[in-house]
């Protein structure tokens, strides 16, 4: 007699399960979580290469120099500055305006000049959207912007 079981055979030739599922690449992440170690200059500056890149590149110092402006400018951090500059492009790419993050962060400090504005950049981020779908160039969004700010 031979012993019998209730247990499945096992098949040899059945797909290997991966223990776990690769990381993305840095620069299709979607946005920075508050956790994750990356820092926004790196992440945004992977983005717009299309790529990884290292972050001795000199396209992350040119990153690093906008966001450090950004956080002069507003009360917000570089790394929720970084991740609604995208949410921003990705908002205003929908409605067929093509603007990308280092660019739209650009754009809104020159809202304040250099003056600390007194609202936050996610605010402003979505009066410009507002403006942007109204019609508004970049340039004459700007100069709303800066109206609203002083209406002197």
């Amino acid at each position: 007699m031979t012993a019998c079981s209730d247990e499945p055979a096992i098949e040899s030739n059945a797909p290997a399960q991966p223990a776990s599922a690769p990381a993305p690449h840095l620069h299709a992440l979607p946005w920075l979580k508050r956790t994750d170690p990356t820092d926004a200059d790196v992440w945004l500056a992977s983005r717009e290469a299309g790529r990884d890149i290292d972050p001795l590149d000199p396209a992350v110092s040119q990153m690093h120099r906008r966001l450090e402006v950004a956080a002069q400018r507003f009360r917000d951090h570089p790394r929720m500055i970084a991740n609604r500059a995208v949410q921003l492009e990705a908002m205003l790419k929908e409605k067929g305006i093509d603007e990308h993050a280092p660019n739209i962060i650009e754009t809104l400090c020159e809202v304040p000049g250099d003056r600390r504005y007194i609202e936050s950049f996610s605010s402003l981020t979505q009066q410009y959207y507002n403006l942007r779908l109204e019609g508004l160039d970049k340039a004459k969004a700007v100069e709303a912007l800066r109206k609203l700010e002083d209406p002197a």
